[in-house]
């Protein structure tokens, strides 16, 4: 025997009150009494009731979900931004859907569109690779759009970033205050904006110390492999172009670092005492590596509840869609022994 679905009715009556106050106690808003308040959803509570999504989509048009998309499930960066950005969601009754790009622009546009068809309220991007394109995207899809750590132009484009310029310079002025002289940058060659930001930071704060900037080279990505092969990569300069290794590597990001470890380990090289080595990002495993990573901390889970946050205030009208609307967030330096 199919057991009665629960309804706002329901709890109006043993309230004795009206069914709108009940919807709007149950959303957190409108006017009321903390005790009739209180009194609603303990009832709510204590008669087992789950609001419908259906029912609330077919009032509000809204399917009340959001698409995400990252670009790879496995790099802990994307994990964290998804997982403020689930939070925030659930808070607000919210359900996202996931999917990854793969780090390929066309990839990128189809999960796109298919989150289109799925009928999303919105749609959050985190480290797009067509940033540009969606300007264009937004006039075409007709929902909300928010990228996170990604430059678009347009007066509609929404953001949340982190201020890798500004960051990068602080890690790079630390070394240089710890009296590291030749510093050298190992980037990521599909790294966009970010990469970008990084090494321009590099290289100003070795300038504005009277040090050379020109100790330079790149891995194919920014996954461990990238870190390794852009470390064999530094140890060929540094044999055939530089004259001598550099005394500190900034790295893209800590993956690419404890990369980069793992090969000057393999050629008997110490860290930090041959050479100091410092991350970007503060994933898990920086804590814990050995030795234990300096790097640069992002608030990563807080830019997915930022990037949840603007989304929800798009869709309700606080935020004017048609404004173009920047939230930059600043990290810290976290300062461990590989530096």
């Amino acid at each position: 025997m199919n057991k009665k679905r629960v309804s706002i009715k329901d709890i109006a009556e043993l309230a004795g009150v009206s069914h709108p106050t009940v919807s709007r106690a149950l959303r957190g808003e409108g006017r009321m009494s903390d005790d009739t308040r209180a009194r609603i959803l303990t009832i709510a509570a204590d008669i087992g009731y789950t609001p419908s999504l259906i029912a609330r989509g077919l009032v509000t048009q809204r399917s009340h979900s959001v698409g995400l998309a990252v670009t790879n499930f496995a790099d802990p960066f994307h994990s964290e931004i998804a997982q403020g950005v689930e939070e925030e969601a659930q808070r607000r009754q919210y359900s996202i859907y996931l999917a990854s790009t793969t780090v390929d622009p066309a990839r990128e546009l189809e999960v796109v569109r298919n989150f289109q068809a799925r009928r999303v309220d919105g749609l959050i991007v985190s480290s797009s690779r067509v940033g540009g394109q969606y300007a264009g995207l937004l006039q075409e899809i007709g929902i909300p759009i928010v990228l996170i750590n990604t430059h678009a132009e347009g007066d509609n484009m929404h953001m949340v970033a982190h201020d890798d310029y500004g960051g990068a310079l602080n890690l790079v002025q630390h070394l240089v205050d710890a009296g590291y002289r030749r510093i050298a940058f190992l980037g990521n060659q599909r790294g966009g904006k970010a990469v970008h930001e990084r090494q321009r930071a590099w290289a100003d704060a070795l300038v504005q110390a009277g040090l050379p900037a020109e100790m330079l080279c790149f891995g194919p990505n920014g996954r461990f492999e990238g870190g390794v092969a852009g470390a064999r990569n530094l140890l060929k300069l540094a044999e055939e172009t530089w004259g001598s290794l550099p005394d500190a590597l900034v790295c893209y990001n800590d993956t690419m670092a404890i990369g980069a470890i793992s090969v000057l380990r393999a050629q008997g090289l110490g860290v930090p005492d041959d050479m100091a080595v410092t991350g970007f990002d503060d994933v898990d495993v920086a804590a814990y590596f050995e030795p234990p990573l300096t790097t640069w901390r992002q608030p990563r889970r807080a830019m997915g509840r930022a990037a949840m946050t603007m989304m929800l205030e798009l869709l309700d009208g606080e935020t004017n869609g048609t404004h173009r609307h920047v939230h930059v967030m600043h990290g810290e330096l976290v300062v461990r022994r590989s530096a």
